[in-house]
């Protein structure tokens, strides 16, 4: 609705004040908490969309060697041959190690998620904030879920808070907080990036998640894009991955 009224708005004044109003517009920002560290030789600083988008493509320090039945070996070196490999039935040599696959082909979804992002008319996210409030606020989409039970209790709960009922929050940085929960979960949720990612004119939030529990093996990392329609309302779930 806001970039129609842009449209309309262009349409009948001159095209000097329509480059003013790009000029309003929010460009896409991007977290220094974007795990580029973990792949390449040092971490990259992304300032702009075309960056991003490089990262798909961007050789790794290091490679990665995938295993399907009756093929020979498949070595992956960048985020593109990991999702071309993955794509074709190859995996990892172990049940083990397929986490760490996981975690590293969520990595790069939220790269190229990152990179779908566009400048913004107007954003409800600049009062974002880690900490004890902020469970109340995301949707329950973004709580450790573990069991059948968990499943059952996501399909009728209203927020993060009431499926995990968050005890502490240690903040490492204005991008990055573990959420701990009472029943034992650890959450480290981090802003990726900001920015318009379904086109309607506001502003959209890149989420990540590692999650894992105390005293215990188990580990998942999700990826998140949320919004706010409004200053004051609950943050909705855009898309998860």
């Amino acid at each position: 609705m806001i970039k129609k009224l842009i449209l309309l708005a262009c349409i009948s004044i001159s095209s000097t004040a329509c480059a003013e109003i790009d000029k309003n517009k929010i460009t896409p920002t991007y977290s220094s908490e974007n795990k580029t560290n973990r792949y390449f030789t040092e971490a990259i600083a992304l300032e702009q969309q075309e960056q991003v988008k490089t990262l798909i493509y961007k050789k790794w320090y290091f490679e990665e060697s995938l295993l399907k039945n009756g093929n020979p070996n498949k070595v992956v070196t960048s985020c593109n041959t990991l999702f071309n490999a993955l794509d074709e039935g190859f995996n990892a040599f172990s049940y083990r190690e397929q986490g760490v696959i996981k975690a590293m082909n969520k990595v790069c979804l939220i790269w190229s998620h990152m990179g779908e992002l566009n400048a913004s008319d107007a954003s409800f996210l600049t009062d974002f904030e880690h900490g004890s409030a902020l469970p109340k606020q995301m949707p329950p989409e973004l709580a450790l879920i573990i069991s059948n039970d968990d499943e059952r209790r996501l399909a009728s709960a209203s927020s993060w808070e009431e499926m995990s009922r968050v005890k502490e929050v240690q903040s490492l940085n204005k991008d990055q907080a573990i959420y701990y929960d009472n029943s034992g979960g650890i959450q480290k949720l981090t802003v990726m990036a900001k920015g318009d990612y379904n086109n309607d004119g506001i502003e959209d939030m890149v989420l990540y998640m590692d999650n894992s529990v105390e005293e215990g093996s188990y580990g998942s990392t999700y990826g998140y894009v949320v919004t706010r329609l409004a200053a004051d309302a609950p943050y909705t779930l855009i898309k998860q991955f």
